[in-house]
């Protein structure tokens, strides 16, 4: 088993970050990561979670940024985006929609299955779960419902074995695969920068 759990919760702007963030994902494909390659070391939030044998990779920044930089890079996100999800809407596909802060390495051993069988999660493209961001809510993504969630690209190939977890919680046509985008709080300005492969 590979694990990584790293995460470091900072007052924004306040101290001096560790390593950069592209030192941390250097570990990871390019083609799930390609879309960081701007992001500076002001990040204010950064999980880091990899743990292939029981659980899934997923790979959170969070910033918050000013008005102005916020929108024009919400404008570009727009454009180039597969799909837009509410983190309030009620049939998401949500990547080991199960995981959270108790039970995250063994939330393989749960047994409800029967979200999974929803029709309406036929065409949706898999997101992150993000209780790691420890927001306090109860929706299906664990974001606050001012969030909205962008995919970029989804695929149901994964990137290689060493990538492909026991996540047992995917409908059969998405069992393992990787997606990546962004969330974006238009009321806090806040974006998190996403990856996840399972």
């Amino acid at each position: 088993m590979i694990l990584i759990s790293l995460l470091i919760n900072l007052e924004y702007g306040n101290e001096e970050i560790p390593a950069s963030i592209h030192d941390k994902l250097s570990n990871f494909p390019s083609k799930v990561r390609n879309h960081f390659k701007n992001l500076s070391n002001n990040y204010y939030y950064l999980p880091v979670f990899n743990d292939y044998a029981h659980d899934v990779t997923n790979i959170l920044v969070a910033y918050r940024l000013d008005s102005l930089d916020y929108h024009e890079i919400k404008d570009s996100i727009e454009k180039i985006s597969l799909a837009k999800y509410h983190a309030s809407d009620s049939c998401v596909l949500v990547v080991n929609m199960y995981s959270n802060e108790n039970n995250y390495f063994s939330s393989y051993k749960t047994k409800d299955t029967g979200y999974l069988k929803k029709k309406c999660l036929k065409n949706k493209l898999p997101i992150p779960n993000f209780w790691a961001m420890d927001y306090k809510t109860q929706n299906l993504p664990r974001l606050p419902e001012e969030f909205n969630i962008y995919v970029f690209e989804a695929s149901d190939k994964p990137l290689g074995k060493k990538y492909i977890s026991k996540n047992v919680y995917m409908p059969d046509y998405w069992q393992h695969g990787y997606s990546r985008g962004v969330a974006l709080n238009d009321k806090t300005g806040e974006i998190i920068y996403w990856f996840v492969l399972w």
